[in-house]
């Protein structure tokens, strides 16, 4: 765990770290941009320059003034090679250049137009004069004492780091926002073995995320109800099936067979059964409750018929007196790799299993670790995966479905992320056209084509969008969670809104 933002990749870290440092602008509950540090921005008038007008007055909690050299610090900071921040680099890949017009005003070039590149800018600013950083000195960087006692601007300031048990928070008298309603916010580390829940009803926790079973069981507790709000909201994460489509198999190039797996699969009987309710079977790459999302594109019915009607179709014929089908005398056998640690997984592809078998195709499920699972799945080593996506805070699916993000570097590694090799380039023209499309309503009309044309291809089989669920004392008011899946704390200004009545507020 560190509390350096520009390092940090883990959920544990950005649970500290967003509260401590403020990012130059964030999403809001509704997934628009709002600024933080940033008071303003507008682009030129031929989107490839955007202009960020700073916050006056903001001070580092030591004291000493943010000004735009924090903002190039950060920035050059974080796209040095020798810096550990691989994972925050390709965000910025079209950027071109980062600049100082005066000590309030900051000035992206872009390589080209990219509307993208706005949400690159949800980027946690820290202080140039505590580290002192020189350009190829990453080593220092990383290991620089202020990882680990950092100063920011955000609403909350470190008080106590008890590594293995809490993380101590207090409010920020001087933030620029005004002081938080709440006075401190401890970050409790549960020992592996407790639940959330169980330290919820104990008394150490005021929230804890649940579990469908947990939920099922506590929303008809009357007793439990009393002093809680249970929220339940979908997260901006799909899981799916994915299938190689880089013809290294007989199977899965035709899209009829891809189709026929989706046609083949049950997943509302999945959401039901163990989901207990708790999701909703998806469509496709887009968050279904966002303005990117065509509400014309529905999730393929469950359909053995049609499934084995699109494989006869596609020359996976049934032999008689055979229960696996067969082309040009191969079977119709595959392997679908997944995490050896996520046991929920294999209890979904048992259930997929069986459903394929009565249509005539035979899954065998091969468990792999985590490290080598990834590893698999980046050098398309694999026939078909199960596996998850998250949702970034732009909508543009580049690195999952254009074809360019297939190619294999001389590592053997995907450069990109679209590991089914999917190709379509209807859906690569198009995306080229949404990244350089910045009238919002243009760009909807271009990601609703590109979803209808992914409905169609099936590259991957889409299956749910979980739900989270998460109980909170209801001695906290004005608690919200985000209708386009940000949760409680991932917008902004969330957690800043909450308060406690006196009467009910802790000494």
């Amino acid at each position: 765990v560190t509390l350096n933002p520009i390092l940090a990749s883990d959920r544990v870290s950005y649970m500290a770290y967003k509260w401590i440092f403020d990012p130059l602008i964030d999403m809001d509950a509704d997934m628009k941009p709002v600024g933080v540090l940033a008071q303003s921005w507008e682009n030129s008038p031929d989107n490839r320059t955007t202009t960020f007008h700073l916050r006056k007055g903001v001070l580092w909690q030591d004291g000493k003034p943010f000004t735009a050299d924090d903002v190039l610090f950060s920035y050059h900071a974080a796209m040095d090679p020798a810096v550990d921040a691989l994972q925050l680099r390709p965000a910025f890949d079209q950027v071109a250049k980062v600049e100082k017009v005066d000590d309030y005003t900051v000035r992206v070039t872009w390589k080209e137009p990219y509307a993208p590149g706005l949400a690159a800018w949800v980027f946690y600013i820290i202080p140039e004069h505590l580290y002192g950083y020189a350009r190829g000195k990453g080593a220092s960087f990383n290991q620089n004492p202020a990882n680990q006692a950092p100063v920011g601007t955000g609403p909350f300031r470190l008080e106590e780091w008890k590594r293995g048990d809490r993380l101590v928070l207090t409010a920020n008298d001087h933030y620029w926002r005004g002081r938080p309603h709440l006075d401190r916010l401890i970050l409790k580390i549960i020992p592996k073995g407790q639940t959330q829940l169980a330290a919820y009803e104990t008394g150490q926790l005021d929230m804890a995320a649940l579990s469908a079973e947990q939920w099922d069981e506590l929303r008809t507790d009357s007793a439990f109800a009393a002093g809680a709000s249970i929220f339940e909201y979908y997260a901006r994460q799909f899981f799916y099936l994915g299938w190689n489509m880089d013809g290294s198999n007989p199977f899965f190039a035709d899209r009829r067979v891809r189709q026929a797996m989706t046609y083949a699969l049950d997943r509302q009987g999945v959401v039901e059964s163990i989901l207990g309710g708790h999701g909703a079977v998806a469509a496709g790459p887009f968050y279904p409750m966002s303005w990117s999302s065509d509400p014309q594109v529905k999730p393929y019915p469950y359909d053995p018929a049609k499934a084995s009607a699109l494989l006869d179709e596609a020359g996976w014929k049934l032999p008689p007196g055979k229960t696996i089908r067969e082309k040009e005398g191969k079977p119709f056998s595959f392997e679908c790799l997944v995490p050896a640690e996520v046991d929920m997984f294999s209890r979904w592809l048992e259930v997929f299993q069986q459903e394929l078998k009565r249509v005539g195709v035979d899954m065998r499920i091969r468990k792999a670790e985590w490290s080598v699972f990834l590893d698999r799945t980046h050098r398309h080593q694999f026939q078909a995966y199960l596996s998850g996506w998250g949702l970034g805070d732009d909508p543009d699916p580049y690195s999952l479905l254009d074809s360019s993000q297939a190619r294999l570097l001389p590592s053997g590694l995907a450069v990109g992320q679209n590991d089914c090799s999917y190709a379509n380039p209807e859906v690569d023209r198009l995306i080229a056209e949404e990244e350089r499309t910045f009238d919002l309503q243009a760009r909807q009309t271009l990601f609703w084509k590109i979803e209808r044309l992914v409905a169609e291809d099936q590259p991957m089989t889409f299956l749910f969008w979980p739900t989270q669920m998460v109980a909170v004392k209801n001695r906290f008011q004005d608690v919200r969670v985000s209708r386009a899946g940000y949760g409680m704390f991932t917008w902004y200004p969330s957690l800043l809104d909450w308060w406690v009545p006196k009467e009910l507020q802790k000494p």
